[in-house]
């Protein structure tokens, strides 16, 4: 057994007190149990950083590839409500603009590259994506949306190339007063670029009855179904 003398200060001795207590007082046995823990975290996770990143995915909801992929092209070109942005752990805590990479610890396998870096009221932002297409572009979607409502930037261009997309984004309205102005020039970038179906969808999802009648009196509905799922026509 090897016996070293290590220093905690009080804050550290709260953060392990539950642990001693179950270990009746007994500090060495404690930090055993801490080191076995430790250990585990590491073998299992690679560092303590990755072990944080799947803490945070596990308050969201996991889903498979092929079901992520079903939500993503079904989501394609709609806009998500401010709420559902803002309720994501990773935007609320973003600072500055180089934060911004962290909305990629959802799960996306996503790489950011972000100028400027580091700056909390820039006037410009130009992000680049790469990764696969579905998934990069919804993180540009989000990370637009942030940007135009907590920043009041809007789109100034979106340039979308196989395995990459760029975006870029300008504050508007520097020195206005006409908020609701600034807003639905905000907005309007937004629906230009990523949300060619939203207002459509939006109306689908207000009237389904109406939109299911019409669609189904005006197209072969039936050949649709057959190819979308062909078990029901074996």
């Amino acid at each position: 057994m090897i016996r070293k003398n290590i220093s905690l200060h009080e804050e550290d001795m709260k953060k392990i007190a539950k642990i001693v207590e179950q270990q009746e007082g007994n500090l060495s046995a404690a930090i055993r149990e801490i080191i076995d823990f430790v250990d585990f975290m590491l073998r299992k996770f690679g560092s303590l950083e990755e072990a944080r990143k799947v803490e945070r995915r596990a308050k969201g909801v996991c889903l498979p590839h092929g079901l992520l992929n079903w939500f993503l092209r079904y989501t394609e070109a709609c806009l998500p409500d401010e709420s559902a942005v803002e309720s994501i752990e990773e935007i609320r805590e973003i600072d500055t603009i180089s934060d911004l990479i962290e909305v990629v610890d959802m799960g996306f396998p996503v790489e950011l590259n972000i100028t400027p870096e580091a700056e909390r009221d820039p006037g410009e932002v130009e992000i680049h994506l790469t990764g696969e297409k579905m998934y990069a572009e919804f993180v540009a979607k989000v990370i637009a949306c942030f940007l135009g409502e907590s920043r009041g930037m809007k789109v100034e261009d979106l340039s979308r190339h196989g395995a990459s997309i760029t975006l870029r984004m300008r504050r508007v309205g520097v020195g206005s007063r006409d908020r609701e102005s600034d807003y639905r020039t905000v907005r309007k970038s937004l629906l230009k670029y990523f949300g060619a179906r939203h207002v459509m969808m939006q109306e689908i999802l207000d009237k389904p009855r109406f939109w299911n009648d019409m669609i189904n009196a005006t197209a072969d509905w039936g050949d649709v179904q057959r190819y979308k799922y062909p078990r029901l026509y074996r």
